[in-house]
């Protein structure tokens, strides 16, 4: 089992969600034959994140149900079962993902973690794990426990130079960055003088995934819908984009 995360460190608002929620369903769609649980997800956003509410699907869905929270804070000693299945039926058949979150702001100890992923690969056996986590600070107990890092930056200097700061933190293998939410008509950093394209590669040392901005993904978002399952990429360029990533993903971790 592969542990991955999209990484951008302290800085919020760079898509990480968006990006690893849609990479997560498309390589379990991708990888629906191959395993039972093929893709494990867990958001570790205190106070249920984003992408526990668009795979639960409903905000109240969490009334009464355990958490991740449960088990940092002692109320029940298997982990697994505070995790959920979703289901989705396609032409080309049913897939699924299996995933967990945390309900309140409990803290989640490097060995509550470490348990957690052991309790995963042993009795789910996924290919992979994501980790959907808050911004990340020094100190994080996630740092050692990924194999791959994504650093997720926007055409912002405070986003290049947080996620350059801190994307040597978690460790892990560092893949292709992803530059997001790019307008092509802005394509030039003022600050450096140069496009953004080569500020990341630059910064990074590799030449960045462009997602563009789309409008679309964020109708879809409001929606609590997964936009690659919502949108098709012939009239969103940001779902065609993320769908090369995905692939991308796949050939790297799988």
């Amino acid at each position: 089992m592969k542990k991955l995360i999209f990484l951008s460190g302290t800085k919020g608002g760079t898509g990480k969600t968006t990006l690893a929620l849609n990479s997560a369903v498309l390589l379990a769609f991708l990888w629906r034959d191959v395993a039972h649980y093929p893709v494990a997800f867990l958001d570790l956003t205190p106070n249920v994140g984003t992408a526990a509410l668009i795979l639960l699907g409903d905000p109240l869905a969490t009334w009464g149900r355990p958490s991740l929270s449960d088990f940092a804070g002692g109320n029940i000693a298997d982990p697994l079962r505070a995790f959920y299945i979703r289901r989705w039926n396609t032409e080309k058949g049913a897939f699924q993902l299996v995933f967990t979150y945390m309900a309140q702001d409990v803290p989640l100890t490097r060995r509550h973690l470490e348990y957690v992923i052991q309790m995963v690969e042993s009795r789910l056996k996924p290919k992979v794990l994501f980790f959907d986590a808050p911004p990340l600070s020094a100190g994080s107990p996630l740092a050692g426990l990924v194999d791959y890092v994504v650093p997720v930056v926007t055409p912002d200097v405070s986003a290049v130079e947080a996620t350059k700061s801190y994307v040597d933190l978690v460790g892990g293998r560092r893949l292709r960055p992803v530059l997001n939410m790019y307008i092509p008509e802005y394509s030039i950093s003022a600050v450096h003088g140069m496009p953004w394209e080569l500020v990341i590669e630059k910064t990074l040392g590799e030449r960045p995934h462009v997602i563009p901005f789309d409008k679309l993904l964020q109708a879809a978002r409001q929606a609590l819908e997964v936009e690659v399952l919502k949108l098709r990429p012939g009239e969103s360029p940001g779902v065609k984009a993320l769908a090369e990533y995905a692939r991308y993903l796949a050939a790297t971790v799988g």
